[in-house]
């Protein structure tokens, strides 16, 4: 049996074989096996206060936002290519600057609204130093999704402008043709007060975050808007209606806005329809006119991070979901922060998303 050898300081030689040697390398990597998972557990650990702590901060500017201007953010300015909720809420987290730089386009022709966040907006408007100032606000991304810097889509992306990891709760239920209250002209009931869009398509039923109308109405040019919903709207209480939750953005889908694919577009445009789902997801609605059978109703339970896009399903453009395992991190109305479970039931889901469907549920 081969040995190593060492001489004592009396002299004395002491022996220990290549198999115990051997046997001493191997403990020690099964150690470092078995502590390496307690590792990479602590580090997701962290991540995940550090997700609660920023939904936390945007709960708490939506909260701000309200006792300023005596009204929940509005959902967008008009139309989807006008800012959105995320860009409202920058002087309430401490990003005034931001909001500068995001309302900077002042347009001079009468039939040009203001608010523009569009593509021209960005590439031509914008310079890279505020491009990537919008792309740099730390609160709207998950560390288990990307880490710090920048993140914005490229110039020639379809919905150009900054990415971030949450969006707003809304619901685009807009009729069913096929039914007797499907006609987009009728009178909407009573528990869809806070709408007013001419676009069926754009109906944000039961949602708190509303389209903003001019207040110079239809046709008005400045950016003065009219704020629709209050705390007082959340019929159901703040403490039962999902406000903000992580997106559903499937693994290998960071960084990716095309057509089909606006897992990660500019949260700066609206996203309760088809055209750029990134600055908010869906808990129940409608689906598309090209789904099969038509105005297909989307069910969006929460997603895993390693469920991918079926076109057959708008789920997974559409859903909530995060990297965080097994839950997915929602802000409620009162501002509190909850880890909602990713097996959660679809009906308790839709009842917390709608503020005023007078159902009362509580999470399991």
């Amino acid at each position: 049996m081969t040995k190593l050898f060492e001489k004592t300081e009396r002299g004395n030689v002491r022996a220990f074989t290549l198999v115990e040697l051997l046997v001493v390398i191997a403990i020690i990597g099964i150690l470092i096996a078995l502590l390496l998972p307690a590792v990479q557990a602590a580090r997701e650990a962290a991540r995940r206060m550090q997700c609660t702590n920023h939904l936390k901060q945007i709960g708490l500017g939506i909260h701000n936002f309200h006792d300023s201007m005596k009204g929940l953010p509005p959902s967008n300015y008009m139309e989807s290519n006008r800012l959105s909720m995320w860009g409202f809420i920058y002087p309430y987290i401490e990003q005034a600057a931001l909001y500068e730089i995001a309302t900077s386009y002042v347009p001079t022709e009468w039939w040009i609204r203001p608010l523009v966040t569009n593509a021209d907006f960005w590439r031509d408007t914008l310079n890279d130093a505020q491009r990537n100032s919008l792309g740099s606000v730390p609160i709207y991304k998950c560390p288990s999704k990307r880490g710090g810097g920048i993140a914005i889509t490229a110039t020639t992306d379809d919905y150009p402008g900054p990415q971030g990891d949450y969006g707003y709760v809304v619901s685009t239920r807009y009729g069913d043709p096929s039914k007797s209250n499907g006609d987009p002209a009728a009178p909407l009931p009573w528990w869809m007060h806070c709408w007013e869009y001419e676009d069926p398509r754009q109906r944000l039923m039961a949602s708190p975050f509303q389209i903003a109308r001019p207040t110079g109405g239809r046709f008005g040019t400045d950016a003065a808007f009219t704020l629709k919903c209050t705390f007082a709207s959340v019929a159901d209480g703040l403490s039962n209606q999902l406000f903000i939750g992580e997106k559903h953005i499937p693994l290998g889908g960071v960084g990716r806005c095309e057509l089909w694919d606006f897992w990660d577009c500019s949260y700066l445009y609206h996203g309760a329809t088809w055209n750029s789902p990134s600055s908010s997801r869906v808990i129940s609605g409608n689906g598309e006119d090209w789904d099969d059978p038509p105005w297909a109703l989307i069910q969006a339970a929460i997603s895993r991070s390693g469920d991918w896009k079926d076109h057959g399903n708008p789920i997974q453009n559409y859903g909530f979901g995060s990297y965080h395992t097994g839950v997915c991190p929602f802000v409620f109305g009162d501002g509190s922060v909850q880890a909602v479970s990713a097996t959660t039931q679809f009906s308790i889901l839709e009842a917390l998303s709608m503020m005023n469907d007078g159902i009362a549920v509580s999470l399991p």
